[in-house]
């Protein structure tokens, strides 16, 4: 019985002392570092506390501490039921904060992400990404058919692709409308100014070849070579930033894809998002598998600090490739991309000894040049 009674003395003060372990290591770990994604990245952290250690012993061990003396205390004056009551209590306590560390550090999102880190993704296997569906005879920036196939029978899976909407609210492959209205002989309608753009409908788009050679793509062109073509990718270049064209672009994307009876591929694109805001109003049109972050909207010039916070934000909502202008690279952003968990991209690079030493670095590259 006195053994019995002993056992109970040391569970309930371990029950103690766990219990305020954990509800004190939370709330510091939240305050000082945010979540457990963003502690487990962090220098001072995964240091064993680098420079936090006298914090750390006053916020965590010392109230800790005190409770597990405290309860020593009280276990020598309680008897009996009491005592037992009181374990029960401090079983369910014990209960409540690891279920209130588990809440407030997001350890959820901690083990999903690491467990998403390890499944196969689209960067796994190629690190070269043709844009604007890569040159044909030498030009860039077409977005055409004939664009896409020689990329696609040159070995090219990762092809990045410009897509705007035209007057009547159609998803085509183009760059923008002042490029096409001087690549295509258009005939303008009578009653606009000399200056004025003009931007076509879905059928008059289709009429006009690039340069007058060149196949144009509506975006069920698109949809439909990734259906035929199983191992490509397209990445979205949509250039959209306003909340209601973001939200008609990819409503459309969507429709457009599901009219077609293609749904499968809506997990081979890659969309681009230019604001942290888009993440999200996308992901009420459809949930992507796949996110990149481009920096060239947010006039990124290689700031350590800017892309700590981008890395911060891409971590936690699980968009996995960050992607930035070649000229403003260096290699401590290459390293913040890679504590967090990232890849790195630039852009766009068509020298092949500076593609081949990004490479070299694991840096991915966007590049008009479809030769590997």
């Amino acid at each position: 019985m006195e053994s019995h009674n002993k056992i109970k003395k040391i569970v309930w003060t371990v029950f103690c002392s766990i219990s305020t372990f954990l509800l004190t290591g939370t709330i510091w770990i939240r305050r000082t570092y945010g979540v457990l994604a963003l502690a487990m990245v962090s220098e001072s952290f995964r240091g064993g506390l680098k420079n936090k250690r006298i914090l750390f012993v006053k916020y965590v061990m010392v109230p800790t501490l005190v409770v597990f003396l405290v309860s020593l205390i009280v276990n020598r004056w309680l008897k009996g039921s009491h005592r037992r009551s009181l374990t029960y209590v401090m079983g369910g306590l014990m209960a409540v904060s690891i279920g209130a560390a588990v809440i407030g550090l997001d350890v959820g999102a901690y083990i999903s992400r690491q467990y998403g880190l390890r499944r196969q993704h689209w960067y796994d296997s190629d690190d070269l990404v043709m844009h604007a569906l890569g040159s044909i005879d030498g030009i860039p920036n077409t977005n055409s058919r004939e664009a896409l196939e020689n990329s696609y029978q040159q070995g090219n899976r990762l092809l990045e692709c410009d897509m705007i909407m035209t007057s009547d609210w159609e998803l085509v492959a183009c760059h923008d409308w002042v490029f096409w209205n001087r690549n295509t002989e258009v005939e303008k309608p009578s009653g606009g100014g000399q200056n004025e753009i003009y931007i076509p409908t879905l059928e008059v788009f289709m009429e006009h070849k690039f340069l007058g050679k060149y196949t144009p793509l509506s975006f069920a062109d698109l949809a439909l070579f990734l259906k035929e073509h199983p191992d490509a990718y397209v990445i979205t270049d949509t250039k959209y930033v306003e909340p209601e064209e973001i939200k008609v672009g990819f409503q459309e994307l969507v429709d457009v894809i599901r009219e077609n009876d293609c749904e499968e591929v809506l997990d081979r694109f890659i969309v681009q998002i230019y604001r942290g805001y888009m993440h999200g109003l996308i992901e009420q049109i459809y949930p992507f598998d796949n996110y990149i972050f481009t920096l060239y909207k947010e006039k990124y010039e290689g700031d350590e600090e800017k892309m700590e916070e981008y890395a911060k934000f891409c971590m936690l909502y699980g968009v996995d490739v960050i992607t930035m202008e070649a000229k403003y690279y260096h290699d401590e952003l290459l390293d913040i991309c890679n504590r967090y968990g990232l890849r790195l991209f630039v852009h766009t690079v068509n020298d092949p000894e500076e593609i081949a030493a990004f490479r070299e670095k694991g840096v991915g590259v966007y590049t008009d040049n479809v030769e590997r």
